[in-house]
């Protein structure tokens, strides 16, 4: 019998990737994608005529309680944030099929002004070496509570969990609705209207990056580990957390790499990078 992916978020950049690379990979997986409007899932159904679409929101408990009941992987692509969705899905995984969820959320969580805005921090963190330190970051870290949720929900409910953790992610989706990112696109917009790029501070801060077709190639991977028995090669519960990237940028560099390219299609840009 085909296995029951559930997706939320199918319409954003992240969700669009991944049901369009597992439908290429692995079209016999049955998935079920969730939307909030019917015009939405027009489009989704017009792309991918085998996907089913189910109409709601991740404030809608009762059905994705049920939804998770059908699973046998959920993939939660549509928010970092939303606890209770996190809930309600592994609550259903846990009425059903005993299945696998994974969670986005993302390395903002490791974000640190101490320094002061734009400075280099030396700490740097690991996925394994620090995994303890980085499931039990408290409410003032970006997506804590929810990944915290998300660790505590399954332990409880016996219920295998993975959260993925992306760094700046770039690169021209495939999802019919939204295909763009948000930081380099809105930092070239910025550079444009302002005729000159910018940093907050130096902008000597550094973060990792990650192509999109690479991100999602991880979110795959899972899903395959997943379908295995006992779960696969892969970690899950209070250890399976992932960072996820492939190389890194400082932000004045991706302001002169920006510039650099503005430059070469006949835009007039100033070339030096303006501190705010």
């Amino acid at each position: 019998m085909s296995p029951t992916i559930f997706v939320t978020g199918v319409s954003g950049y992240i969700g669009g990737q991944v049901v369009s690379d597992l439908i290429k990979k692995h079209p016999e997986y049955q998935i079920i994608a969730l939307v909030r409007t019917e015009k939405q899932a027009e489009i989704i159904r017009a792309t991918w005529p085998a996907v089913e679409t189910v109409l709601g929101d991740l404030d809608n408990h009762d059905l994705l309680v049920e939804q998770g009941k059908r699973a046998d992987v959920v993939l939660q692509l549509a928010s970092s944030d939303h606890t209770l969705a996190a809930k309600g899905l592994i609550e259903g995984l846990s009425q059903g099929k005993k299945g696998h969820y994974i969670h986005i959320s993302g390395t903002g969580i490791l974000h640190d002004v101490s320094t002061g805005f734009g400075n280099l921090s030396s700490r740097i963190y690991h996925d394994v070496a620090d995994i303890k330190e980085i499931t039990s970051f408290d409410s003032t870290h970006l997506h804590s509570q929810t990944d915290a949720a998300v660790i505590s929900s399954g332990k409880e409910l016996n219920i295998s969990t993975a959260i993925v953790a992306p760094s700046a992610i770039y690169g021209v989706g495939k999802g019919p609705i939204n295909n763009r990112s948000v930081q380099v696109p809105v930092l070239a917009q910025e550079t444009l209207k302002r005729g000159r790029p910018f940093t907050v501070g130096a902008g000597n801060n550094i973060w990792d990056h990650i192509h999109i077709s690479d991100l999602s190639a991880a979110f795959g991977l899972l899903v395959e580990e997943a379908l295995k028995p006992a779960g696969g090669a892969a970690t899950w519960g209070s250890e399976g957390y992932y960072f996820v990237e492939s190389g890194e940028h400082s932000w004045a560099q991706l302001g002169r790499d920006i510039a650099a390219v503005v430059a070469e299609r006949g835009i007039k840009v100033e070339a030096e990078v303006e501190q705010m």
